[in-house]
């Protein structure tokens, strides 16, 4: 099931299993292990109160307006029989032990997957109040989902039937970014971890790096600081600079893309209008997971050779019809685009930044 990353009937289907063996199974001398990820959300799936339908229906209205993974996780959590703590609440005797790869900026693990194992705190509550009655997004939605917010008081906290449930996160960005960092140091690099909460709209999140990439050597500690990195000094002839986090794509037009693309798209495009640079430079933005949006590509990449003025007058048509995946497939006949292939594993997005001055 959950073909694209939506769920579909067959993950309703599996859901259903999952919550029979769940109780079928149930002792004081069970322990119950549950491997949760990103992707979580479209695989166990029971829809309350609404069809799997106006859910879908939702989640994409909320995706194509820029919702980032909070905002459509609270949603999903209020929409749903197992999610936002209500998998754990199943079990009433024995052990829940949660083992978490966390696609989450700053690892709000109430958030991965919908947080189907982990009990519910006032501060959780509160944010999803936030997030639920927020005109930004409840004015996109259709009467049926309003109502099925508004009918229930969601926002009292549900008592939790097991409190002791053991959630650990092992794996991360942030441990990504630190690999990352070991291997560059490695290679001669020196190589700094700026950010693991990249956020924002990934057009203009590539702009920034844009402008970081144009910087000269004396002015990189200022511009790193525009992502968070405080107290940074690079030095050296070969820096890496390694990001991560997770943008959001606002939908224009009919394109194909992801958020990884449009964002090294439109950091070409204005490079372009930037050409003096002390450094050449390579920049890499990709899902961890293999997967960029409703594609087959990660990501993409760009170098000096790419910025060209005739290249970026051509992607820009691209860029504004949220196009990036055809720009990529066909700009210097694909090399570019990153195809790996699903990992196995999300942890969101890297970007990378390499630098070599002479």
């Amino acid at each position: 099931g959950a073909r694209n990353n939506l769920p579909d009937s067959d993950s309703v289907a599996a859901t259903h299993k999952a919550v029979d063996s769940i109780r079928e199974n149930d002792g004081a001398d069970v322990v119950f292990l549950f491997l949760v990820s990103g992707g979580g959300s479209a695989l166990l799936c029971a829809p309350e109160g609404v069809s799997l339908e106006a859910k879908l229906a939702t989640i994409r209205t909320l995706t194509s307006n820029g919702a980032d993974i909070r905002v459509l996780n609270a949603f999903r959590q209020k929409l749903s029989a197992v999610k936002g703590g209500k998998t754990l609440d199943l079990v009433r005797n024995g052990r829940v032990v949660s083992l978490l790869v966390s696609d989450l900026i700053d690892d709000l693990v109430q958030f991965i997957a919908s947080g189907p194992t982990i009990p519910q705190t006032s501060a959780m509550i509160e944010m999803a109040r936030a997030i639920l009655t927020s005109p930004k997004w409840t004015s996109l939605l259709p009467e049926e989902i309003l109502n099925k917010i508004q009918v229930e008081n969601v926002l009292t906290k549900r008592i939790q039937k097991n409190t002791s449930p053991l959630n650990v996160v092992i794996a991360s960005n942030r441990l990504a970014l630190a690999e990352l960092k070991e291997y560059f140091t490695a290679q001669g690099y020196d190589a700094h971890v700026v950010s693991s909460s990249i956020e924002g709209n990934a057009t203009e999140v590539g702009r920034m790096f844009a402008g970081l990439i144009a910087a000269g050597r004396d002015d990189l500690p200022t511009k790193l600081k525009e992502f968070g990195g405080n107290d940074i000094y690079p030095k050296g002839n070969k820096i890496a600079l390694l990001f991560g986090g997770e943008t959001t794509v606002i939908i224009h037009g009919g394109g194909k893309g992801g958020r990884c693309q449009e964002m090294a798209l439109s950091c070409l495009i204005s490079l372009a209008s930037s050409p003096s640079r002390e450094a050449s430079f390579l920049f890499l933005a990709a899902g961890t997971d293999g997967q960029d949006g409703p594609t087959d590509a990660a990501g993409a990449l760009i170098t000096v050779d790419d910025i060209r003025e005739d290249v970026a007058s051509r992607a820009l048509g691209f860029l504004n019809t949220s196009n990036s995946y055809e720009f990529w497939t066909t700009h210097n006949e694909g090399r570019n685009h990153i195809k790996c292939g699903p990992t196995g594993t999300n942890v969101m997005d890297i970007q990378i930044v390499l630098l070599r001055f002479t």
